[in-house]
C-alpha cells in the first residue's frame, strides 16, 4: 500500500515538472496599434497578412536586479521586416532612439522585455519575450 502511494506522488511530481518546463506559445501574428509579444528567430505575420516581422537579435544591457548601476542600460532589437515581398532590416532601442532604423512607413516601440535580468543568473536571448507596439509612421510626407 505504501509503495502505491509513493509511486502515485512520484507520478504527480513528474507531471508538474513536465508542465513547468513547457515554453509559452505566442500568437504568430501581430496587429498594428495593439501590443503584441514576440520571441527571437520566429516569424510573425500581421493580422492582414501583408507584413512579416522576425527578431534576429536581442541585446539586453539593463542593470540587473541586485546591482547598483550608473546607467539603467537598455534593450535593443534587430530584425527583418517584410512589406510587399520586400525585406528590410530594422533596429530599435529602448533608450538611444537616435540609433533606431525603423521599417519604411512604420514605427516599432519596445514596450517590455521579460524576464528582467537578475544578478547571478544567466538569461539567454532565446528565453526573452518582447512586447512591441507597431504603428504607422504618421510623420511621413503625404
Amino acid at each position: 500500500m505504501k509503495m502505491h502511494v509513493v509511486l502515485k506522488w512520484i507520478l504527480v511530481l513528474f507531471l508538474f515538472a513536465g508542465i513547468s518546463c513547457k515554453k509559452t506559445t505566442l500568437d504568430p501574428s501581430f496587429t498594428f496599434g495593439k501590443e503584441s509579444t514576440f520571441r527571437l528567430n520566429q516569424l510573425y505575420t500581421s493580422s492582414d497578412g501583408l507584413y512579416t516581422l522576425k527578431i534576429t537579435e536581442i541585446d539586453d544591457s539593463r542593470c540587473p536586479t541586485g546591482v547598483e548601476c550608473i546607467w539603467q542600460g537598455e534593450v535593443s532589437l534587430k530584425g527583418e521586416w517584410t512589406a510587399n515581398k520586400n525585406k528590410s532590416n530594422f533596429e530599435v532601442h529602448t533608450e538611444i532612439q537616435t540609433l533606431d532604423q525603423q521599417p519604411s512607413g512604420y514605427v516599432i516601440y519596445i514596450i517590455d522585455v521579460k524576464p528582467y535580468p537578475i544578478m547571478g543568473t544567466d538569461s539567454k536571448p532565446a528565453d526573452k519575450v518582447v512586447t512591441l507596439l507597431i504603428l504607422p509612421n504618421l510623420n511621413l510626407p503625404h
